[in-house]
């Protein structure tokens, strides 16, 4: 007789479930078939795919891009760059892990897995999202201060590179 595994402690459902054995719907043993139908899944399955060939193939090619041609290093390009390394990181972690979950309809790696993609994927998309804002903390400057005092250089790009780094770990680190 195959036994259950152990329900894990961070596991929660967000739907009232009519059923005496809760761990049968926890995400790390069973299909999640309650959330949706198979073919659901394999259209997200699909998706989750073609986000991580056209994420990383688009990523790739601007950090080497960036690094092979030496007109493109420029300030507001280092925080470009810092923005792809982080949809990146997202693209190689995140979606292959999600792709092969969808397809199995459950996250077969298990709870630490899981904390650790969570972990990644939050880490590269709020990277992401703060590198935008210097990004557009920049073009307001130039259109908007064009003839201001301050000058958007070198040493406020790459501050603009580590501190969504350092705020964005500091925000995902928790969890685990």
């Amino acid at each position: 007789m195959k036994q259950v595994p152990e329900f894990h402690e961070d596991f929660y459902i967000p739907i009232p479930l009519d059923i005496n054995n809760i761990s049968a719907y926890s995400p790390f043993v069973a299909p999640q078939d309650h959330l949706g139908n198979q073919g659901v899944f394999m259209a997200m399955a699909v998706f989750m795919f073609f986000i991580f060939i056209g994420g990383a193939t688009i990523n790739i090619l601007t950090i080497v891009c960036t690094i092979q041609f030496k007109k493109l290093r420029s300030h507001l390009n280092y925080i470009l760059v810092n923005l792809a390394v982080a949809n990146l990181l997202v693209a190689i972690f995140g979606s292959p892990l999600s792709c092969y979950s969808f397809f199995n309809r459950y996250f077969i790696f298990g709870a630490t897995a899981c904390k650790i993609e969570g972990f990644l994927a939050t880490l590269g998309g709020m990277v992401s999202l703060w590198s935008l804002a210097v990004v557009a903390f920049e073009r307001w400057l130039v259109i908007c201060k064009p003839l201001g005092n301050f000058t958007f250089k070198t040493p406020h790009a790459i501050a603009g590179c580590i501190i969504p780094w350092i705020s964005a770990a500091a925000a995902a680190l928790p969890p685990l």
